[in-house]
């Protein structure tokens, strides 16, 4: 059995949907019970059903509820979604990313129907999230990149690859000293200027001198 320390997001996110089902209810059988000839049984409806009872009921009742604003319908839709996929869950946790923005439009639904007490527990909940995992950003290896025959201080030559047209610049570059090492993917190096030409028109775009170091 999974637990809050095993899955903190998608236990959070669980909790999160019970408060928000156990408010909204009351609240969408009372919209119903005032509107023109409106019928609901609270206890018959779920998380699933909210935003199907909104829409149909919409130009009589929830347009006058929500001020015209449709972005409560999707925002319900939104949170049916994540009650069934926390409701069926994989082998992993569920994505922080995707478990704050469920939680934010919990938080904000329950505002709008003025659920202060359930909105603030809802917030609680997503303060006390661990803090979102940090997953460095994966740089693919430059395709047929030749093997560097000196440093960026040297007398190379390195076309910029990223530009349109192609810029080639010489090893002594401030800019091949500033960028070369920090973004390496967006440069490669040659041993010659015609090496360097030869790799840029193989690209078939144009290769243009840098302005400053030639």
């Amino acid at each position: 059995m999974s637990t809050m320390k095993d899955r903190p997001y998608r236990d959070a996110l669980n909790r999160a949907v019970d408060i928000f089902r156990d408010a909204m209810r009351p609240f969408i059988v009372r919209s119903i019970l005032i509107g023109p000839g409106g019928r609901v049984q609270e206890g018959s409806i779920d998380v699933n059903d909210f935003p199907h009872i909104v829409r149909q009921n919409w130009q009589d009742t929830f347009r006058i509820v929500f001020d015209g604003s449709r972005t409560v319908e999707n925002a319900l839709w939104q949170i049916a979604e994540a009650r069934n996929k926390a409701a069926h869950p994989g082998p992993e946790d569920e994505d922080s990313e995707y478990v704050r923005a469920r939680l934010y439009d919990i938080t904000d639904v329950l505002g709008r129907i003025k659920a202060q007490a359930e909105k603030r527990a809802v917030e609680n909940i997503r303060d006390s999230l661990p803090p979102r995992p940090y997953h460095p950003p994966a740089i693919p290896p430059a395709p047929n990149r030749p093997t560097p025959t000196s440093s960026p201080d040297r007398s190379s030559y390195w076309l910029n690859t990223i530009m349109t047209p192609i810029i080639l610049h010489k090893g002594t570059c401030i800019y091949v000293k500033k960028y070369a090492k920090r973004y390496p993917r967006n440069w490669t190096e040659y041993p010659t200027k015609e090496a360097a030409d030869a790799a840029g028109r193989s690209t078939r775009r144009r290769v243009q001198d840098c302005g400053i170091c030639f």
